[in-house]
């Protein structure tokens, strides 16, 4: 990066400073000065809008800091710097909103936080040039800054009100991108639905004009109504991800970092959501917020858990610069670590120890819940053999840290094979070779596959290869169970599927219930994966 800035030979090259990047960015900002020392280096962004004056200090290479939202203090900064030789008049700097800048040897800040009430005033970033270079990459996109709520945890907290963007400006611009053939847009506004009928107006259009893009919106479960749960009803399955940010069921908790919510509609909205299964729910959760011990959040797991999202995020809180929580640390005596992502090491309710469990089993609910694999393997075996999702989850952490298989990647296969010989050593063991076969099924459903991971095994009938023939040739079958196919030849057909033999009826598990030893055929339809969950479909042929 240092290189093709260089050989760019810029004038100013300024950077959009995050949690994620400020240390990159310091690192390329203090080489690029000493290689091009002319260079007017700018930083703006959330990470450097709270402490422009200490950055500056901190790091002498630095030539202005923007804070706040820059789109026109950046324009008025680059009118000052145009055409002009040596160091601009201070006047003309300091009549700049948000900017901190230097004038003989000393640092100056006005501590302004300015906000652009007009949006629409603002050009548009989607241009033909950006759009070329962003080609099959996630797009960004608000249509609206700012928050109702002030969560104590997060930046938007800072400043008051919501601003938004004119919805023709929004399909304008929305029709623009998916023309463009973008495969994915998350909207960043930090709650998208909190004006419901804007927000059902921009759910109608991208599920009539959305094609063939994916739409990602941040929202707050307790504030869909009836409406809108019947518009997101309507959407072509996998056309909308939804990302509910629950953070805690704790009550004390969210009252203490200023979170209004109601558990009992978000849950019961979730649920309504799930139900008609085209939508992708991402739900999370924030470990180290005031009043969540280990317990606490054990609760609050167990409880999200249950709604059974196809994405369960295990987050750990971060002392955002800025944010209300990190200014009043020392009420709960919050340790965390100094620099970014400044995330959280104990407070007076949770100690590191436990933190370590919970980025294990943070690890552990990625690698086995949040990839989609293991679904029928993990309905049953915690149902049947754990008193809650977290017992399992911190029972199986703990085994796979014993053999240090969490500080390694692991492939999709092997962590089926790991799986399977951790069930040797729970009470699931005398249903081993029925959990076996579930995994068996789960692999089948996510792998096109037929190489089995180590230690899955399959026993086929005499004659299996014949007997799929024969039903591929059957052209009632086809009609029922592959009507894609119809009128092609078995063999051509046999491409896109595979039969599998078991030896118990997985297919059809009642929670918390043993499973009968039956012989039955499951065929698989590798055509496409469903776009919600990513799995294939399959079917129970006999028994």
């Amino acid at each position: 990066v240092l290189s093709e800035v260089y050989c760019l030979k810029p004038d100013i090259a300024a950077f959009s400073c995050y949690i994620w990047n400020i240390g990159k960015v310091l690192q390329i900002s203090e080489n690029l000065k000493k290689v091009l020392p002319s260079v007017k280096i700018v930083l703006g962004g959330p990470e450097v809008s709270f402490d422009a004056a200490k950055i500056m200090a901190d790091n002498p290479f630095i030539d202005y800091v923007i804070t706040g939202e820059g789109e026109t203090s950046f324009k008025s900064l680059l009118a000052v710097l145009k055409d002009m030789k040596g160091e601009p008049e201070k006047a003309l700097l300091s009549s700049i909103e948000g900017l901190a800048y230097r004038s003989c040897g000393d640092i100056f800040s006005n501590n302004q936080y300015p906000v652009i009430k007009n949006l629409d005033l603002l050009p548009s970033p989607y241009t033909d040039e950006m759009l070329a270079s962003t080609s099959g990459k996630v797009i960004y996109f608000e249509s609206s800054r700012g928050c109702p709520f002030s969560c104590s945890y997060c930046l938007s907290s800072t400043f008051e009100g919501v601003r938004y963007f004119s919805l023709d400006r929004v399909k304008n611009e929305l029709s623009k991108l998916i023309k463009a053939g973008v495969k994915l847009i998350k909207f960043v506004d930090r709650t998208f639905n909190c004006n419901r009928a804007r927000a059902k107006e921009i759910f109608r259009f991208v599920i009539e004009k959305g094609e063939n893009t994916l739409f990602h919106f941040e929202a707050a479960a307790d504030l869909f109504d009836d409406e809108m749960i019947e518009i997101l009803s309507k959407a072509p399955s996998g056309r909308i991800q939804l990302e509910v940010g629950i953070q805690s069921t704790n009550m004390q908790t969210l009252a203490e970092v200023n979170r209004i919510s109601n558990l009992d509609r978000v849950f019961n909205n979730v649920l309504r959501l799930r139900q008609h299964g085209n939508i992708h729910l991402h739900l999370d959760l924030i470990a180290g917020l005031p009043y969540e011990d280990f317990s606490s959040f054990k609760t609050s797991f167990n409880k999200v858990y249950a709604l059974r999202p196809h994405n369960l995020q295990l987050g750990f809180l971060k002392m955002l610069k800025g944010s209300k929580i990190r200014r009043e640390a020392h009420k709960y005596s919050y340790k965390f670590r100094d620099y970014p992502p400044y995330e959280v090491l104990s407070n007076s309710f949770i100690s590191f120890d436990e933190i370590i469990i919970l980025k294990g089993i943070e690890e552990t609910l990625e690698r086995y819940y949040n990839s989609g694999r293991f679904v029928r393997t993990l309905e049953y075996v915690i149902s049947r053999y754990f008193n809650s999702a977290f017992s399992f989850f911190y029972s199986l952490y703990e085994y796979c840290t014993s053999r240090d298989w969490l500080k390694n990647q692991i492939s999709s296969r092997q962590l089926y094979s790991i799986f399977l010989d951790y069930i040797r050593t729970t009470g699931a063991a005398k249903e081993y070779w029925l959990i076996s076969d579930l995994l068996r099924l789960d692999f089948l459903a996510s792998d096109r596959s037929s190489n089995l991971p180590e230690g899955i095994s399959r026993e086929l009938p005499g004659n299996f290869k014949e007997w799929c023939f024969d039903f591929l040739k059957n052209e009632e079958n086809i009609k029922k169970y592959l009507p894609q196919f119809v009128g092609q030849p078995a063999k051509q057909i046999y491409k896109h599927v595979h039969f599998e033999h078991f030896s118990y009826d997985i297919t059809d598990i009642k929670e918390g219930q043993p499973v009968p030893k039956k012989d039955v055929i499951v065929l698989f339809d590798y055509t496409f994966p469903d776009k919600v969950t990513g799995l294939f479909n399959y079917y129970k042929l006999n028994s």
